[in-house]
């Protein structure tokens, strides 16, 4: 019986020595993170739809200009405070700043 063994070694992803420190990568690995974080934010929520909107809302999406939150959790049928909780809850998981959408505390 003949072993074929690999003429290369394999070397996965994480192990590559990318010489130094390659900004497009930690930004496409921090990207990542977020997009993995809001799919499991959204999915496991009672809400999906209020979930949404608060992750929209945690990363200062375009969609969100013109509408406070206060409208949005009205057109939502929630108070505006559960929809700032929900906001509040992504980005401190995501370890985002405050978006220009969200209240500053005075």
């Amino acid at each position: 019986m003949n072993i074929i063994e690999p003429s290369v070694d394999f070397v996965y992803p994480d192990e590559e020595d990318t010489g130094p420190d390659n900004e497009y990568r930690e930004a496409s690995r921090h990207f990542l993170r977020l997009l993995n974080l809001q799919c499991d934010f959204v999915l496991s929520s009672s809400s999906q739809t209020v979930a949404t909107w608060a992750v929209a809302y945690a990363v200062g999406l375009a969609v969100c200009e013109g509408v406070s939150i206060s409208d949005r959790a009205a057109k939502l049928g929630i108070s505006a405070q559960a929809l700032s909780k929900q906001i509040e809850e992504f980005r401190l998981s995501a370890g985002l700043p405050k978006s220009t959408y969200c209240y500053k505390q005075k």
